[in-house]
């Protein structure tokens, strides 16, 4: 009898095992879904970052238009959904709240970049002006 509750534990953890998830959960709210790109943008190219947040930005605004479009289905049809109308309706409200916080997170991490992008052509530019006063050409 105990060898056989020992082999039905063992065995049950080894099915628990198994069927557990290695990988973490990607989370939408910190952008994981999109850091996979981000990774293969090289840090110091500033305008590909920037086209970067503000294409993220862009995909998060038809994302809140959906969900905006969504509210105002329920609001307008609010006796379709019964009881989970209000679940519906505060998971909505939430979602819209992530989405314009989201985007304008984009939007300033795009901005950022957008400027880091001038300062470094400035800089670029400022190089070459000396190099070329520098040289015995002139």
């Amino acid at each position: 009898m105990k060898k056989l509750t020992f082999l039905m534990i063992i065995l049950m953890l080894g099915f628990l095992v198994g069927c557990a998830q290695m990988s973490p959960i990607g989370s939408v709210r910190s952008n994981e879904l999109y850091s996979d790109k981000l990774h293969t943008i090289d840090p110091s190219n500033h305008e590909a970052m920037a086209t970067y947040y503000e294409e993220a930005a862009n995909e998060m605004k038809a994302k809140l238009q959906a969900q905006k479009k969504r509210l105002e289905d329920y609001d307008s049809h609010s006796y379709y959904y019964g009881r989970r109308g209000q679940d519906v309706r505060s998971h909505t409200t939430a979602n819209i709240r992530m989405y314009v916080n989201s985007i304008k997170e984009n939007m300033k991490e795009a901005a950022l970049h957008r400027r880091m992008a001038q300062e470094q052509k400035k800089q670029e530019f400022g190089l070459r002006r000396e190099e070329a006063t520098d040289s015995p050409l002139n």
